[in-house]
């Protein structure tokens, strides 16, 4: 199964005191640059079966101009494991019921999408860093994994956005 994560796209800082943290928006600079970034998705072929995404405003925007470069825009759906703070055994446990997908995406926040990772590739210690807008593709026999899954690439938004020609 291939499992892709990809945290949020820049969003209104959280000094901002417009707006409470949970609804936080992109700002006009991290949608244009997650556009872009999303044409990078569309050059890669991604075909997740399901897009799960944070309940908060700033992911599931992210997850919906994927989707809708991906031509997918049916296939967002809200995923409340993936809020902020939500431990990666209680994220994997959740994701059991997609256990027969073939890929699937989720969009969420740092530093939790680091420490899926990690629980992903079997190194709960392991330190893996997402840039606004970053995605990465860890392959994994099943879910919730039972072997480390294997990390096949871990791309940064600049990489996106140069891949989209």
């Amino acid at each position: 199964m291939e499992i892709y994560l990809l945290r949020h796209a820049l969003a209104v800082p959280s000094s901002d005191t417009r707006y409470p943290n949970d609804d936080r928006p992109l700002t006009p600079e991290g949608r244009r640059k997650m556009e872009r970034a999303a044409r990078g998705l569309k050059a890669l072929r991604l075909d997740p079966s399901v897009i799960l995404t944070s309940p908060l405003i700033r992911a599931a925007d992210t997850a919906r101009l994927a989707a809708e470069a991906l031509g997918q825009k049916d296939r967002v759906r809200i995923f409340e494991p993936l809020l902020p703070g939500t431990p990666p055994a209680e994220v994997l446990q959740a994701l059991s019921k997609f256990r027969a997908r073939r890929a699937l995406m989720l969009v969420g926040h740092e530093p939790d999408l680091g420490r899926l990772a990690a629980a992903l590739l079997g190194s709960e210690g392991l330190r893996i860093e997402f840039k606004k807008g970053g995605l990465c593709r860890i392959d994994v026999e099943k879910l919730p994994p039972r072997q480390p899954g294997t990390l096949r690439w871990h791309l940064t938004p600049d990489h996106l956005r140069h891949l989209q020609g």
